[in-house]
């Protein structure tokens, strides 16, 4: 008596532990894939903070070379008192890309080579005398050099994933900061280079008055994209709005009297041109305009990078403690009848489905995957196709071999129907007594012809023999083949209509064939 409670207790435990630990470990893996993917997205997030610090450090690098490039310009004028302030640009510029943090920055990126070549030309260039180097060739080198700078600060926001950032409102900030501003403000600086050029030749032909014009169009646009994208940003940040202004009220003017000038130059307007040294120190006041805004931009995406990093990990800890919590409750409040009942309704849901003879699917089934099919033909440019098969003269077979031997003939036709259908897109169904449908996805009508062809001499290869089925004297199957129409909303019903017609024809034509409807 003791021995079998024993017994009974043990194996109550045993199905107890069953029942407890699956589900568990079950529950676990899935937390875990949770987990990981905060851990993901938090890891993701710091690659973006790192490519803003990255984008920050070039687009001041940026704002040196374009000093360079005005101070170049006013040495050549002869200004007194660039030369000091020249070189102290120039160091500041090569210091940055020495800076350890920077080379840092781009080994994460594995951009080294990049910016290997950027630190080469751009010390090359230093280099150049611009007393005997043509104006227009040394500035032509220098924003060449700047849009080496620009397309690099475009890879390192594509290596850090800031592109493909989900967030609408660091989306937005992101396109303003990595790619608006810095492409504005170098917009503003080739028309300041080209205007005071201009001026102070005192003339210019069709070709450069059209260049010129074309420069403050791109900053009209992008003045224009960039009050786009903050109206975008007071919608789904009002609060980011508040805080941060993009293009300073007094831009707007300086912009405006930039533009007249071009305009005056191009004989567009009549008015009294500037001098070059003024529209140079307009245009560059223009550009410093962009910078207040540009560092609180920096300071407001990585604050709310920072954030969302903070929030992936505070999500992935609740996560973890919440999971162990979890887990505690089930060991305590889980039996054994869960597994149980758990497996009886699967068998019940797949006995519900399943043919029992021939183990294909039956017509509920048929009725339940139909619509699924039909859309995944639809969304990956396929056709879907609907065929209807009958075994030919069934019932003399059964008369002459017997209702077993019958049996054994379906469930060899459902086996060489598995075993000719073997895509994970195609069906295969048992209707009803010696009826079976297929359903499949194929490119074209023709491809479906071949497949119930070859379907149709599969079965004739086998030579079962049937002397009922005359002339051939084998078991073969006749066929009807339908093409769905492209259409989600088709129902089913018709379309079983028109196959189940075109098998009749098919047994009218002699059998042992297919037709189409």
């Amino acid at each position: 008596m003791t021995a079998d409670l024993r017994r009974h207790s043990r194996s109550h435990l045993g199905r107890y532990l069953c029942a407890t630990l699956l589900p568990i470990i079950l529950f676990s893996i899935s937390l875990s894939f949770a987990f990981y993917d905060q851990v993901r997205l938090s890891r993701l997030t710091r690659r973006e903070i790192s490519g803003v610090a990255a984008i920050n450090r070039l687009y001041q690098s940026l704002t040196d070379l374009q000093k360079i490039r005005g101070l170049t310009q006013m040495k050549l004028w002869g200004a007194a008192g660039v030369e000091k302030d020249l070189a102290r640009s120039r160091q500041r510029f090569l210091d940055r890309l020495h800076d350890r943090d920077w080379r840092r920055m781009v080994r994460t990126f594995g951009l080294e080579s990049e910016a290997r070549i950027l630190e080469s030309n751009a010390v090359h260039l230093f280099r150049v005398d611009p007393a005997t180097t043509p104006f227009i060739d040394l500035f032509g080198e220098y924003s060449g050099l700047i849009s080496d700078t620009l397309r690099l600060m475009q890879l390192i926001a594509d290596r850090s994933q800031l592109i493909l950032d989900p967030g609408l409102d660091t989306y937005y900030l992101i396109d303003i900061l990595v790619k608006q501003i810095p492409y504005l403000a170098e917009a503003i600086g080739r028309l300041r280079g080209m205007g005071s050029g201009f001026l102070a030749k005192g003339s210019l032909d069709n070709e450069e008055a059209e260049k010129l014009q074309s420069f403050h169009s791109v900053i009209a646009a992008r003045i224009e994209t960039i009050r786009d994208e903050q109206v975008i940003l007071a919608k789904v940040a009002p609060n980011l709005t508040r805080e941060l202004e993009l293009l300073p009220p007094q831009l707007d003017g300086i912009i405006a009297t930039l533009c007249r000038q071009c305009r005056i130059m191009e004989g567009r307007q009549a008015g009294s041109r500037m001098a070059p040294r003024d529209f140079f120190l307009l245009a560059t006041q223009a550009i410093e305009q962009l910078s207040p805004p540009y560092r609180e931009g920096i300071f407001l995406l990585d604050s709310r990078l920072r954030q969302r990093r903070n929030r992936h990990l505070w999500q992935g800890t609740f996560i973890f403690f919440g999971s162990a919590v979890a887990i505690l409750l089930m060991l305590y409040f889980n039996r054994s009848f869960y597994i149980r009942n758990l497996r009886l309704q699967e068998q019940l849901s797949e006995l519900s489905i399943t043919d029992q003879l021939t183990g294909l699917h039956n017509r509920r089934h048929l009725l339940a995957v139909f619509p699924r099919q039909l859309r995944h033909a639809l969304r990956h440019g396929e056709h879907l196709f609907l065929g209807f098969l009958d075994v030919d003269h069934f019932k003399r077979y059964n008369d002459i071999y017997g209702h077993p031997e019958g049996d054994r003939v379906l469930q060899q036709i459902a086996s060489t129907m598995n075993s000719t259908l073997r895509r994970a897109e195609d069906y295969c169904f048992r209707i009803g007594g010696e009826e079976f449908c297929i359903l499949f996805s194929e490119q074209d009508m023709e491809r479906a012809r071949e497949l119930v062809e070859r379907l149709r001499r599969a079965l004739e290869k086998q030579r079962i023999p049937h002397e009922g089925n005359i002339p051939w004297g084998i078991v073969t199957i006749s066929q009807g083949l339908v093409q769905v129409p492209d259409d989600p909303d088709c129902k089913l019903e018709p379309l079983m209509s028109r196959a189940d017609q075109a098998l009749y024809r098919a047994k009218e034509k002699g059998r042992n064939r297919y037709e189409t409807g």
